[in-house]
């Protein structure tokens, strides 16, 4: 029968699911033509098939699935063979070559399945496939022929074929109708079982289907957000972290992720005359101009192998040897300055302004790692990088500045000039480094993809001008810095003449990935073996070997289980029309077949109620679900209804004894002869018991005046309905194939007894009608049972291991589907630690975005806080007692982690964490997505966030006083705030930086490094705002603000006691409003640009510079970074 599967459930007309997915369909279909290739993903992550592919998935998988039951139809066949060959020992010898013959075909069909089975060679491979189709349908063919040749064989026709011949008889029409119903029954129950099982694999195949679309539709996210996860984080660090998120720690200081790293070579970049370009570009093209120049930055940082730290405003910087050690750290990095250099071609020609590149490296120790529990940054710090910095500042435009250190490191790779660096920056003499600059390369670097490229090239070069050829590889040089690699592939084939597409649009890219997708569903549907695979986890009774999975397949059950439990009751039924044809039609027979129909009946309409909860009352259903819940009642209620069916066929027998021997309907002249015949088998029972002796007197009375003088004597047909009732409790799903098993041997061994041992006067009749057999009809008819009972065992027992076959698949794919659903959780998580979430699931969303896609947003009304301990420097050392200064940095993680912990509290849910910058920490206020509010809304309901902000603050002390009274240290915070317009955005979109910059920014970063420790301090602006939230304030004066001249600044006092309190974020109204292009103007942060993150341990009076610009660049530096102050102003 062809399988007709919808997109999610099978297709019925009884439940309203089957409605509405019938609607989803037609939709489905109405938009096929906009579904690349026939397949698509709705936004519920269902994949959507054509109905011809979903029917041919499914035809493979039933097939696959059924091959595991090919065997035990194998051996049910043999049975069936030997019985044909044995049992009618008189039958002719063409007869018995005919059975022989067809026993050797059966054997040979299996052995033809095990060729090439298990071989590594393909060619014996393909033939065992080709055998797995063919071979099923031949043993089909086969047994049809064998029974057909079988039947025609025969001498004379039997009603009660297959038990040997007869002569014509009376009851010849009531025979035949007997037969009829037999074998109707018993094919109706077969007909049952067959659907039964074949919804119960389109289901496994439809669940399993959803699942898996989900699992690899989670897979798909989660590996969305391990890519971006690992763009900014190192995957070393992402692993731990992952594996850290959610469980409890008893360590007394907080989790630090920081290891330290020896010999590690660290680049810093600036970009020299960037702000000459500013004044003709806006704030956000300027924005975009540099997100282009990281993005082609951090393509050169994949090929040298780097590991890209940080962007701060106009500054890129990098480190390699580190987390993977590698002996030519210094020379990837070495070739990365020198590729960055002929990079900012790219924004000479774009800006048409004379920018260069001003590129530092420095070889040393590093720290690397993160700090704090939310917005995580991957960060190095050590000495070494702080040199690394100088390197740089004290470099030259367009040259390459390395360190004495680093140059051991090259390997005679390059050629170098003295530099003198350490006379310009009094830092890098105080350390003793001597400083080159790079002239020449001797050693060019060659990648595999680079080769590839260079083999492109030669194929399109003109050997005769080598000096031209020269001119265009050094020209093409500088665009590998700039290009792709891929892009170069394509350029030099278009070059050549040949169109070689590389890319693919948006539509044939969807097709791509959903034709890979609908690939990948079919292989984990088709090749799945679960029927080889349950052999490792059950053992010889099929059962798990895990106990509590073992526990869940006892509980667990499937829909319309209970259906096969009508076959009990309509065996039954059909008994009393079935024994009303070849049976004595006595009244005590009949309430023999009719007494059990009532119990029967009731069992099994409370175990159906559940499965038709749409048809009955909701008590009915409701007490077949209790009643079904409990897997012992519900077992116990299908024994219960096997053994009355059986038990009522063993009476019956019982019976018919006694009401022919009580009633002479055999005359004793027939029973005399029949001994005669038969004397051997009547003196070995001479002992026996016969029937009617076991009843009492007055029962035989009762009995003789029930049992009509009509001559009935069929014992075989009992026998025959032995078989029926075997096939019944078979397909019967709550019991275990043990039970089953169990239950099916006895009957038929409690049937052969009473055939053998009670009714052989009868059966001896029998076999006079049927011209004296050499075997008697009674060990035919026993051997028939049992022959039945043992083919039924192994159909029982391939129920039994299909149900867990299909329960393991739905378990395994739940797991698969649980661990991965884990694994999303946690990256998001992470991803959400990393990155705001608005900001998150934008680049998570957005997979197909390129390199120069600009995310960016513009706020109105924003606070930002800068808060750092200026002490902390004085603190840091890298002597050995702090473990080379990991201990130093694992405290200010626990001050950053407890600033962190603020952040949890509900009422300051409307502040975010910007970054930290060394032990800086930056946060702001206001930068909501879904914040709007009235034009005409008062001051305290607008700035209601600023308060809040002023709050955390005051918070920021509090926790860094309960600090130092636990470490006995002295640290203070110095903090600033300011309010305005700020440009939010992402700057390096492969590996994103989110920030906010302004000019907002920029004197709330001016009134920390400005102010004194221990206090916050505000511009006019700010005070006049924050007033009537009860805050009193201490004017400080005129402060001389670099690039702003002079500002009016004070000192936050306090908070009166009778003051406004700031509106919770929770009362402002939300309505959701984005805006990507900025609207105002923005600046990048001086202290957000090169910050020293730590300061060196040097006389004052040598290095000439105060604690207040301890984490300052020098004059020429200061200089630069003015200029770039008023970049974006």
């Amino acid at each position: 029968m062809e399988a007709n599967l919808e997109n999610g459930q099978m297709t019925t007309a009884s439940t309203s699911k089957s409605h509405s997915l019938r609607q989803a369909t037609s939709r489905r279909r109405q938009n096929d033509s906009e579904v690349a290739g026939g397949v698509g993903i709705t936004g519920g992550g269902v994949v959507i098939l054509p109905q011809h592919v979903l029917n041919e998935l499914y035809h493979n998988y039933s097939l696959k699935q059924r091959r595991s039951g090919l065997k035990w139809f194998v051996f049910a066949a043999v049975l069936f063979n030997i019985w044909t060959i044995g049992i009618p020992w008189d039958q002719a010898a063409p007869t018995r070559v005919v059975n022989c013959c067809m026993l050797v075909a059966y054997l040979a069909l299996i052995s033809l399945l095990h060729i090439g089975r298990r071989s590594d060679r393909p060619a014996l491979r393909r033939f065992h496939h080709i055998l797995l189709i063919i071979v099923p349908r031949a043993l089909w063919l086969l047994s049809i022929v064998h029974f057909t040749v079988y039947v025609i064989l025969q001498p004379s026709f039997s009603p009660s074929l297959p038990l040997g011949y007869s002569h014509w008889d009376s009851l010849l029409s009531n025979q035949l109708a007997a037969n009829a119903i037999l074998i109707a029954t018993a094919a109706l129950i077969g007909l049952l079982y067959y659907f039964m099982g074949e919804a119960k694999q389109k289901r496994a195949f439809l669940e399993a289907k959803k699942s898996l679309e989900v699992k690899m539709v989670i897979e798909e996210q989660s590996a969305e957000q391990e890519r971006l996860l690992l763009s900014v984080l190192p995957k070393h660090v992402a692993i731990k972290m992952r594996e850290d998120l959610g469980s409890s720690s008893s360590e007394a200081f907080k989790k630090i992720y920081m290891s330290r790293h020896e010999n590690v070579s660290i680049l810093y970049a600036d970009i020299v005359g960037f702000t000459a370009i500013s004044s003709t570009y806006s704030a956000q093209d300027l924005v975009k101009m540099l997100n282009e120049l990281f993005a082609r930055f951090d393509r050169l940082a994949e090929k040298y192998q780097q590991l890209r730290i940080k962007i701060l405003g106009d500054c890129y910087y990098c480190i390699s040897g580190a987390p993977d050690e590698r002996p030519d750290h210094a020379v990837m990095c070495v070739h990365m300055g020198l590729s960055m250099v002929k990079a900012i071609k790219y924004v000479q020609q774009k800006a048409n302004s004379p920018v260069d590149m001003r590129v530092g490296i420095h070889t040393g120790a590093v720290l690397a790692g993160i700090l704090g529990q939310r917005q995580w940054q991957f960060d190095v710090y050590s000495k070494d990088v702080e040199l690394a910095n100088k390197m740089e500042s004290s470099g030259k435009a367009g040259r390459v500045h390395i360190s004495d250190k680093t140059l051991a490191f090259l390997n005679g790779e390059f050629e170098v000039e003295p530099a003198f660096g350490e006379k310009r920056e009094e830092l890098l003499r105080i350390a003793g480094l001597k400083t080159y600059f790079i002239t020449k390369v001797v050693k060019a670097f060659a990648s595999p993809c680079a080769k590839k490229i260079n083999e492109t090239q030669d194929q399109i070069s003109h050997p005769s001008t080598n000096e031209s050829t020269n001119d265009i590889i050094s020209d093409e040089d500088d665009n590998v810095a700039t290009m792709d690699h891929e892009e170069l592939l394509a350029q030099n084939s278009l070059s050549n003449g040949h169109q070689i597409v590389t890319t693919l649009t948006a539509d044939e890219e969807e097709q791509v990935k959903l034709e890979n997708f609908k690939q990948r569903l079919k292989d984990e549907l088709v090749t799945r073996d679960g029927h080889e695979n349950l052999t490792k986890d059950t053992n010889i009774f099929l059962r798990f070997k895990n106990p509590q999975l073992e526990q869940l397949y006892a509980v667990y059950r499937e829909p319309y289980s209970s259906l096969p439990l009508l076959a009990a009751l309509l065996v039954q039924c059909i008994d009393v029309l079935y024994s009303y044809l070849v049976l004595p039609r006595s009244t005590l027979h009949f309430i023999n077949i009719a007494a059990p129909l009532v119990p029967i009946a009731m069992l099994v309409v409370i175990s159906l109620a559940e499965s038709f909860s749409g048809m009955l009352p909701k008590f009915f259903v409701d007490v077949s679900k209790r009643f079904n819940d409990i897997t012992f009642v519900r077992e116990l209620a299908a024994i219960i209804i096997a053994l009355t069916i059986g038990f009522s066929n063993v009476i019956d027998m019982f019976f018919f004894v006694t009401f022919v021997r009580t009633e002479h309907i055999v005359s004793e002249s027939e029973f005399n002869v029949t001994a005669s015949q038969d004397r051997d088998i009547n003196v070995e029972m001479e002992g026996i018991i016969t029937a009617e002796h076991l009843l009492p007197a007055s029962f035989v009375e009762q009995m003789r005046d029930a049992v009509p003088p009509e001559r009935v004597l069929y014992p075989s047909y009992l026998s025959n309905f032995g078989v029926l009732i075997l096939i019944a409790i078979a397909v019967i799903a709550q019991l275990t194939h043990l039970t089953k098993i169990l239950l099916l041997l006895s009957i038929a061994a409690l049937h052969c007894y009473f055939n053998i041992f009670i009714m052989q006067d009868l059966y001896a009749l029998e076999d006079d009608f049927e011209n004296q057999p050499i075997i008697s009809t009674r060990y035919a008819a026993s051997g028939l049972l049992l022959v039945a009972a043992l083919a039924l065992s192994t159909l029982a027992r391939h129920m039994d291991h299909e149900d867990r076959v299909i329960f393991k698949w739905k378990t395994e794919v739940a797991e698969q589907k649980e661990t991965a659903n884990d694994m999303r959780q946690r990256n998001e998580a992470l991803v959400y630690n990393v990155l705001p979430v608005h900001v998150a699931e934008h680049f998570m969303k957005n997979t197909k975005r390129s390199h120069d896609d600009l995310y960016s947003q513009s706020y109105a009304e924003v606070g930002v806080l800068f808060a750092s301990m200026p002490n902390f420097s004085d603190f840091y050392s890298e002597e050995t007692v702090n473990n080379q200064g990991l201990e130093c940095l694992r405290f200010l993680n626990e001050v950053i982690s407890d600033f962190d912990a603020l952040l949890e509290l509900p009422q300051f849910q409307d502040i975010i964490k910007i970054k930290t910058i060394g032990s800086t920490y930056m946060a702001a206020s206001g930068i909501n997505q879904q914040r709007t509010l009235r034009n005409d809304a008062p001051i305290t309901e607008r700035w209601s966030h600023l308060a809040i902000l002023v709050e955390f603050a005051l918070e920021l002390k509090h926790a860094l006083h309960g600090i130092n009274e636990q470490s006995f240290n002295h640290f203070v915070l110095k903090m600033g705030i300011n309010h305005g317009p700020i440009t939010a955005g992402v700057i390096g979109a492969r590996k994103p930086h989110y920030d906010i910059w302004g000019n907002t920014v920029n004197v709330a970063s001016r009134m920390e490094s400005t102010g004194k420790a221990g206090a916050i301090q505000v511009t006019e602006d700010t005070c006049n705002i924050l007033q009537p939230f009860g805050y009193k304030f201490l004017q400080r004066g005129l402060v001389a603000v670099k690039g702003k001249g002079q500002l009016m600044t004070f000192y936050l006092q306090g908070k009166s006691q009778t003051s406004a309190e700031p509106v919770p974020p929770g009362a402002v109204q939300l309505n959701g409003q984005d805006s990507f292009a900025p609207e105002s103007t923005s600046e990048l942060e001086v202290s957000d640009i090169k910050m020293p993150l730590l300061k060196m341990n040097v006389p004052e009076q040598s290095v000439g510079i105060n604690q207040d610009q301890s984490f300052r660049k020098d004059s020429d530096g200061q200089e630069r970074l003015g200029e770039f102050q008023s970049l974006l102003e």
